[in-house]
């Protein structure tokens, strides 16, 4: 089934309608006849890869062309993607090689912990680690665990990513604690640990780690067996995870698409009723409704009938569909007041609607700790603890220098 369109959707480009029949894992003979079709002297293979880059998906793009009409393909062109597909390759490799180590050590600590998304998405959904680029590697651990995972994981030597309180460190371990998730960094890989399922808390209330503990499932990964999400959980995630975000790329509706596939047998009445349960169906009928309309993914009748039944998740997808080539797209990841109103229409609950007004203080919050001192500013200049509180002047004083660097990096 080739990809299609949403109902007034404006004719979009060669490039774009190549990208999305490629963006698939197995290629049917009506997808590889369309691909065939596309693949033409006139395609702006400049324009194709950078929106391939920009969505996370090369990998596919590379395997799709090269297994239909690799002879269509530039000389110049299929190096460039071959060599960043061996790179893809070993680095996902290496970050996989640190997760197994990790869990194996946080294990030895007797630390519950539930790998997501990175190597285990791509070996669970995609069927291997090199088709999904991941850049870090998301943990979820218990809350009462979470203090105690960065201990060991800085014993391990892996480094803070940052401090935000550099003069009080009671409140900085008070405001690390607090967070939802925190960075880990150690050589090239990057540990995104967290106690809650996202930032935005209220689009995941009731996915508490114990909830999602007691319906782990076992995956298979480079040959170990290690617990993580259970099938629908994990596809009720996805959903989530790409309504957090707006959609704004595309390799989160092939995550969806390729997890649907992966799974023909799914109980769909049970999962729809688990949906609603979790107070999460306005943002799975929404991410259903993108695959199916932009990947062609196939859903049951069942699925379809809820949809139809949910005009707003359509219109939703609409407008996420039409912005997701928009290289002016608002939808980011900083907050706007257009992110709000939309994050307002998928939740469901009235305690969850609460909690959406109540996150309009995070970007306060975020103003907030980025005027503290940290380390950065005790490695720009060096002062004795009795005068720590000059910190405060240094801080604006270089950060103005950063910006002024990168906005002249000729001069930087």
């Amino acid at each position: 089934m080739t990809a299609v369109g949403l109902e007034n959707k404006a004719v979009i480009s060669p490039e774009v309608e190549l990208l999305l029949t490629c963006c698939r894992t197995k290629i049917d003979l009506d997808q590889q006849a369309r691909i065939l079709h596309l693949l033409q002297p006139s395609i702006d293979w400049h324009t194709l890869v950078r929106l391939a880059n920009a969505h996370g998906v090369q990998t596919l793009l590379y395997q799709s062309v090269k297994s239909v009409g690799e002879n269509q393909i530039p000389v110049a062109v299929l190096r460039d993607l071959t060599v960043y597909a061996q790179q893809i390759s070993i680095f996902n490799t290496i970050l996989t090689r640190d997760l197994l180590k990790i869990l194996d050590l946080l294990q030895t600590h007797d630390i519950r912990a539930l790998p997501f998304k990175g190597p285990v998405l791509a070996a669970s959904v995609y069927g291997s680690i090199s088709l999904r680029h991941f850049c870090d590697l998301d943990i979820l651990v218990s809350p009462q665990d979470f203090a105690k995972t960065i201990e060991v994981l800085v014993a391990e030597g892996y480094q803070l990513a940052y401090e935000w309180n550099l003069l009080d460190q009671d409140l900085e371990l008070t405001l690390r604690n607090s967070k939802s998730e925190y960075q880990l960094i150690k050589d090239a890989v990057s540990i995104d640990l967290h106690q809650t399922l996202t930032v935005e808390r209220f689009l995941s209330s009731q996915f508490t780690f114990e909830y999602l503990w007691g319906n782990r499932e076992s995956v298979l990964v480079s040959g170990h067996t290690f617990y993580s999400f259970g099938s629908d959980d994990l596809l009720m995630y996805l959903c989530i995870h790409g309504s957090k975000d707006c959609w704004r790329k595309l390799k989160w509706i092939c995550d969806l698409s390729e997890c649907i596939q992966q799974t023909p047998g799914r109980d769909w009445p049970h999962f729809l009723q688990r949906a609603a349960q979790m107070g999460c169906e306005r943002m799975v009928l929404l991410g259903l409704c993108l695959t199916q309309h932009l990947l062609g993914t196939e859903l049951p009748d069942v699925v379809q009938a809820k949809i139809d039944a949910h005009p707003g998740c359509s219109r939703l997808a609409q407008d996420f569909a039409q912005r997701l080539f928009d290289q002016e797209n608002e939808l980011g990841r900083s907050f706007t007041p257009q992110k709000f109103i939309r994050h307002w229409q998928m939740t469901e609950t009235r305690r969850d609607r609460i909690a959406c007004i109540l996150d309009i203080r995070r970007p306060i919050h975020g103003f907030w700790l980025k005027c503290l001192p940290n380390v950065n500013d005790r490695d720009f200049l060096v002062l004795p603890k009795p005068l720590y509180f000059l910190y405060f002047l240094i801080r604006p004083l270089r950060l103005g220098l950063k910006h002024l660097n990168s906005a002249n990096p000729q001069e930087s």
